[in-house]
Parts: C-alpha cells; structure tokens; sequence
C-alpha cells in the first residue's frame, strides 16, 4: 500500500481589512491600524488516488460581513469565489464531497450551501459554542455572537445537517488527513488539519494562529482566544509538529505556497 501523499493548494476566497491588534494577545501590539488579510480556504489533492478534501469554505456575503460583524471592509471577486478558486485546479462545487470546518466563525463557514454533494466534519463543541455563544448584547462588533453568523449556523442546523458529521476531539479523517482538536484556543472547538506530505507534516491552523512569526515562531498567542494557556500550548505543539504551518489570514505564508505546498523530500 502506498505512502499517504497530498498536494495542499490555497484557495482565496475573499479579503478584509482588520486591525492589527488581533495578531497579539491582550491588545499588546504598538500597531493599532487596519490591514489587509486574505480569506483563505484550502484544497487537499490526494496523490495516489481518492477524493479531494477542502478545509473552510470562506465568508457569505461580503456586504454583510461588514454590517453584521462590525469589522472593517471586506472584499470579494468573481475569480475569488469558491468555484472559480476550486475551478483552477480541476474540480467544480460538486466534486467536494468532504469539507472539514476549522471552527464556525462567518469567514470559515460561510459557503457551506454551495457545495451541493459535501458532508461537513466540525467539532461538537464548536457547534455548541456557535449556536449558543457566550457573549455580551452589549459587544459592538461581532455580530453579538463572537463572529459566528447566525445564518451560517441556522442552514448546518438545517437544511444541512444530514450531511454534518460531529467528532469530538482528534480523528483521522481519510488516509494521511486529521483532525486535531485545540479546545479553548481560537474558539471552544477549534481544530486544526494534519496533512502529511511527502515534503513533511502540514498543519491547517485556522484562526488557532493568525501570523506565523509571531504567535508559533515567537509563541506570542493572537489576541482572539478563549484560554490563554490553552493558546500558548497550542503555538508550541503546532511548532513542534509542523515542517509546513498553514493559517488563514497571513498573506506572507499565503503567498509563500501560493503554488501549493511542495512535494519531495521532506525539508
């Protein structure tokens, strides 16, 4: 039996502008202005066989992610939709038959609808979480539900929800893919996505971490977390465990493999 090998291609699916502060624990950064971040999803290509895999599906509507969420602008592009990202590589909206959710905030879970033939992994408690959120009605931004968006949660709920797939905790989702739970971390139920590759261990972060410098490198969580301790834990195993880290909102690793995660030898 062959070797368990995936290629890793990233996917935008929109941007937003959002203060930088997110990026370091406490609100503790001297940068304090809006920057740009991509919206990414990601496309898992099996290499000796078997069906794709995407991870996050992006955000809904960008118009309304700035009247519901109370963030700063956010964009889209029709060569930024999840079918012309996916059509790049071969495959159209029904091609996706498994998508797993990092965690259920707006600009994670957010296309779940389009993909007509998906069942879709989330962590119970992430379900949980989104559905009934702890969370001031007095919070300006968020949505009043700490980014998770009501209409995204409602349509898993149903109409979705025969094609939901609850786990709890790590789990082995096909041949060389699993998901790691971080509770407490980025939002209750929190996973990241373990691909290996034949270049090395990739990790799909999330939100779990929004720069790769500072919050792994540096071990200096984000400022959006539930458990402080549980978010730093999380940047040292992530560390520790990767040889390609993989988050959601940081153009430069974006970029980095804006061609896909290499195959080979592993670094």
């Amino acid at each position: 039996m062959s070797t368990p090998d995936w290629k890793i291609y990233p996917l935008l699916v929109g941007e937003a502008d959002v203060p930088q502060v997110l990026d370091a624990f406490w609100s503790l950064s001297r940068e304090k202005s809006l920057i740009s971040v991509p919206i990414a999803a990601w496309l898992l290509v099996p290499l000796h066989g078997g069906e794709p895999i995407l991870v996050d599906t992006g955000f809904r509507d960008a118009e309304r992610c700035v009247q519901l969420q109370g963030l700063g602008p956010h964009r889209s592009k029709p060569e930024w939709t999840l079918q012309a990202q996916l059509s790049k590589y071969g495959f159209g909206l029904e091609d996706i038959q498994t998508v797993i959710l990092t965690h259920l905030h707006y600009d994670h879970a957010g296309g779940c609808g389009l993909l007509p033939r998906a069942k879709f992994i989330i962590q119970r408690t992430e379900l949980q979480a989104a559905a009934a959120p702890l969370v001031s009605p007095e919070l300006e931004f968020g949505g009043g539900a700490l980014f998770y968006d009501r209409k995204d949660i409602a349509e898993l709920i149903d109409p979705l929800w025969s094609r939901v797939r609850l786990i709890e905790g790590d789990e082995e989702i096909a041949p060389g893919v699993k998901c790691v739970l971080f509770a407490n971390t980025h939002t209750p139920g929190s996973q990241a996505v373990y691909v290996q590759t034949s270049a090395g261990n990739a990790v799909i972060l999330g939100d779990i971490a929004r720069k790769v410098e500072q919050n792994v490198n540096k071990a200096i969580p984000p400022g959006l977390y539930y458990d402080l301790e549980a978010t730093y834990r999380a940047m040292k195993k992530i560390k520790r465990d990767a040889d390609f880290i993989l988050p959601s909102h940081d153009y430069e690793e974006f970029l980095k493999y804006a061609e896909g995660v290499p195959v080979g030898d592993k670094q």
